[in-house]
């Protein structure tokens, strides 16, 4: 026998109440009539106030009742054999599958790694009773979901994760939210990493790429300085006559920082700051965002650059038609700091920013340079670690999920897994006896009227 509610069992104090109503009760004497004092006057009968208990039987009904519903709130549970086979044997799984950048390197037998991961998944997805599959770029922000999601399961729970494992992808901290009787397995899939070859491109007075070799054997640098350049058509500035200064000088600090290559040419950005006077015309015919790389740069523009910390000061926004763009992202009160619309132009698609802070505050600067960065197709630097968690690191994180029927059955948050609906039937039955037990008493007699005269 289990229980699985015990700190109701301090609702026993509850059992001195009934004894008290006994011992406090004001009792009546009963009359007794008495041929001799007939011609005496009749006193008023005062009540007694008990010293012992009378009543014992009710009493132990009413003790009954309470201590009945109390143990029906601590949710007994009788662990009988069957019972513990089927608590033991049901498994609640849920698998979180890395699907960041660096899971498209291959496996050893050529496989993606992230379709060797799903694989993975799906197997031991079959192997539990319930289960649930979830995929993201960073599984460590998944864990406290996942556990939530177990800790309303019955029977025996695990938290999976398949992963390759990069140096960064888990850490203690992250699993120190798993309960102790939840079971944690991290499969590690096996890629094999190349040399790794990147170019960063940045645009300063002169045009700059360096191209970088990592390998095991070290890092290699190669520097090349070009002429100077113009502007990049991709990314396109719009602000008023006075506002001109500032924007170049955001555009010029927002260039001084490296770009990863290759550049995708197709992705064409636009920023509008409040003071550009044509603004109603752009925003004329503008619809959502539609293309995959637009939905891409918004979530990476809020991401990447200071929108979500900084405050901008409010400023009036360009008239656009809200019911067709989408807020990017606010200041600290409130106010839309971005919307983004896309518009056509040119016989291609352009993203259009449209920036409620001044050309020449912080938020402008870090919007153009996420901007900018944007419009990279390459793998981002932190996908590029080619060190992966220790296996000895690994080994200490996993463990097997609790085994124990008791402890599988705790987390369990169902009436159905209680036996306390007997006791409660009980209660029920003892709350019957003790109403029949109080109607039944014999009443007091009444008090017979005296003739106050003399016969």
């Amino acid at each position: 026998m289990t229980w699985l509610n015990p700190w109701a069992w301090g609702g026993l104090v509850a059992l001195a109440l009934p004894v008290l109503i006994h011992l406090l009760a004001r009792g009546h004497a009963r009359v007794q009539p008495f041929p001799s004092l007939r011609f005496l006057s009749a006193s008023r009968l005062l009540p007694t106030r008990r010293t012992r208990v009378h009543e014992w039987l009710l009493l132990a009904t009413r003790l009954g009742i309470l201590a009945a519903a109390v143990a029906a709130l601590a949710r007994p549970l009788l662990l009988t054999p069957g019972r513990t086979r089927a608590l033991n044997d049901g498994l609640a799984r849920a698998i979180l599958v890395d699907t960041s950048a660096s899971m498209a390197h291959r496996t050893a037998d050529g496989t993606r790694a992230v379709d060797a991961a799903l694989s993975e998944a799906r197997r031991l997805a079959g192997e539990a009773r319930l289960s649930v599959v979830l995929r993201s770029a960073t599984p460590s922000r998944l864990i406290a979901g996942a556990v939530a999601w177990l800790e309303q399961q019955p029977g025996r729970r695990e938290l999976v994760v398949v992963s390759d494992l990069q140096l960064g992808t888990l850490g203690a901290p992250d699993l120190a939210a798993v309960p102790a009787g939840t079971g944690v397995r991290i499969v590690r899939v096996a890629v094999v990493r190349a040399d790794t070859s990147l170019e960063t491109h940045s645009v300063g007075l002169q045009q700059t790429i360096v191209r970088t070799t990592l390998s095991a054997a070290g890092t290699e640098a190669e520097w090349r300085d070009g002429a100077s350049v113009g502007d990049d058509d991709g990314i396109r500035v719009l602000a008023s006559p006075a506002e001109r200064a500032s924007a170049d000088a955001a555009v010029r600090a927002a260039r001084a920082v490296g770009v990863r290559l290759p550049l995708d040419t197709a992705r064409r950005i636009t920023v509008v700051f409040p003071g550009y006077g044509p603004g109603s015309a752009i925003s004329r015919g503008v619809t959502a965002p539609r293309a995959s790389w637009m939905i891409d740069a918004l979530t990476r523009l809020v991401a990447d650059s200071l929108l979500a910390t900084v405050a901008a000061r409010a400023s009036p926004m360009v008239a656009t038609d809200t019911t067709k763009s989408i807020v990017v992202a606010r200041n600290a009160n409130g106010a839309p700091i971005v919307v983004a619309a896309q518009a056509t132009a040119d016989g291609s698609d352009r993203l259009l920013l449209f920036v409620n802070a001044d050309a020449g505050t912080l938020v402008s600067a870090a919007l153009v340079a996420a901007a900018t960065r944007v419009r990279s197709r390459a793998e981002p630097l932190e996908e590029l670690e080619p060190r992966t968690l220790p296996a000895s690191v690994i080994d200490a994180w996993q463990r097997a999920p609790a085994s124990d029927a008791t402890t599988a059955a705790n987390g369990a948050d169902r009436q159905s897994m209680s036996d306390g609906r007997w006791l409660w039937m009980l209660a029920l039955g003892l709350l019957a006896l003790e109403t029949w037990m109080r109607r039944a008493r014999p009443a007091a007699l009444p008090v017979p009227k005296v003739n106050e005269r003399a016969a």
